[in-house]
């Protein structure tokens, strides 16, 4: 269906404004077919911008002095993925125009936001005006967010085309894999996931099938793809279908946001797998989409207001005021303790796998902010295979070992006022 919206040229001395229909652009045979577009005006235009590589706004419009709507023709061609536009918050004429990269495929019309493949190898393109169109056509005081930057592509494959795999292009980017047997499963991801995948050094044999996912965007970046994997990791462990071959990936240090957005793309890259009952079949559909809560293991049982854990108990005291509780049951189990202060920050020396642990559960609310904001604070009991660790964890930094743990109750006796102290 067409579209009306006004348009107004951006050069100096062009006042022109009109409402206008706005018709899908179209590309044949190498011209753009559109209201706003000749043959002469699109090649006007390229010329123009391939005398430097780029041209600003303005500077087109100059260019075409005898053009009605010169703005609206070069977004005609952004739309079609010919151009690409650069600019800070609002289009206008210091706005940098260039071409597009070569990978743009400008014979579909819109912009290809998703592109996925499961088993049958069949393309699913969803069309959309760009951004950059967009925002000029939206009236006074509307805004659209921005979406997540990543989009799923899935690809299935069978044993015997694994070869293949390091053949084809879209693959050959960040992204995270399943090698699936009859008993077991093996989960890793690779800057390369095609080429990991068909170089066959994973330890498993008799795979049945193969799965890969990458983002079709291209967005994610090798430190993404390692919490990707920490994250697939634990959604098939979730699942109990299958026995997973190798130990828990470590993560990488992401922040909260950037949490949440790999969850949701591996959440519809999960429920595209259950939907063509390759994995997670064994779930609901609103399980797989959303995930576990938490991992394996991570939190303590629910325990009454006023009851103290088994263990050892102790507390860690750090930037004056902040403290945080421990029972430590034996030396490969601590447990930090309901209502613990976590340092909001975290500093460089903090390793990956805190900094991911962090905004896990920040993500899944098994953290959250103090009172009075100084810091977080747990809302259950959290599960660590060491003091250090969850001294870290608490801290945001290394430095904190097993002994900067300190008993409560150090002369042996028990404070009368512990168990309101651990239970709070």
């Amino acid at each position: 269906m067409a579209k009306a919206f006004s348009t107004r040229a951006v050069a100096s001395g062009k006042s022109y404004s009109s409402l206008m229909t706005y018709s899908p652009p179209v590309l044949s045979a190498g011209l753009v077919q559109h209201a706003l577009l000749s043959g002469s005006t699109q090649m006007t235009i390229l010329r123009i911008v391939d005398e430097t590589g780029s041209a600003s706004l303005g500077d087109i419009a100059d260019g075409l002095s005898d053009h009605p709507d010169a703005a609206g023709a070069v977004l005609v061609m952004v739309d079609l993925g010919i151009l690409v536009i650069d600019y800070v918050n609002l289009i206008d004429e210091h706005a940098l125009v260039r071409r597009a990269p070569s990978n743009f495929d400008p014979t579909f019309s819109g912009s290809e936001v998703g592109v996925g493949c499961i088993g049958n190898g069949i393309n699913q393109r969803v069309s959309s005006v760009p951004a950059s169109l967009e925002k000029l056509l939206l009236p006074s005081g509307v805004d659209r967010l921005t979406p997540s930057p990543f989009a799923p592509a899935v690809h299935v494959a069978a044993p015997e085309a694994r070869r293949s795999l390091g053949k084809i292009a879209a693959l050959q980017r960040p992204g995270i894999y399943a090698l699936i047997a009859e008993r077991q499963v093996y989960v890793g991801a690779s800057a390369s996931a095609g080429t990991r995948v068909a170089g066959g050094q994973q330890p498993i044999a008799d795979i049945k099938s193969i799965v890969i996912i990458t983002d079709a965007n291209g967005s994610m970046s090798d430190v993404d793809v390692l919490a990707a994997e920490r994250l697939f990791f634990s959604r098939v462990q979730a699942t109990r279908a299958y026995p997973i071959m190798n130990d828990l990936p470590v993560g990488a240090g992401i922040d909260a946001q950037r949490y949440s957005e790999i969850n949701a793309f591996l959440g519809q890259a999960c429920l595209m797998l259950r939907h063509s009952e390759v994995l997670f079949t064994e779930n609901t559909a609103r399980a797989v989409l959303a995930g576990p809560r938490n991992e394996a293991g991570r939190v303590g049982p629910l325990r009454p207001f006023n009851d103290i854990p088994n263990g050892e108990r102790l507390e860690l005291c750090f930037d004056d005021g902040l403290v945080a509780l421990a029972a430590r049951q034996h030396d490969n189990r601590w447990i930090l303790l309901q209502g613990s202060d976590v340092r909001i920050e975290t500093a460089a020396s903090a390793n990956s796998s805190t900094r991911f642990q962090r905004s896990a559960w920040l993500h899944s609310g098994l953290l959250e902010l103090s009172a009075d904001g100084r810091s977080f604070v747990t809302t259950r009991d959290l599960i660590f295979r060491s003091g250090s660790g969850v001294a870290q964890f608490c801290v945001g930094s290394k430095g904190r070992t097993r002994d900067s743990w300190q008993p409560i109750d150090p002369d042996g006796g028990l404070d009368l006022n512990t168990a309101a102290l651990i239970a709070a």
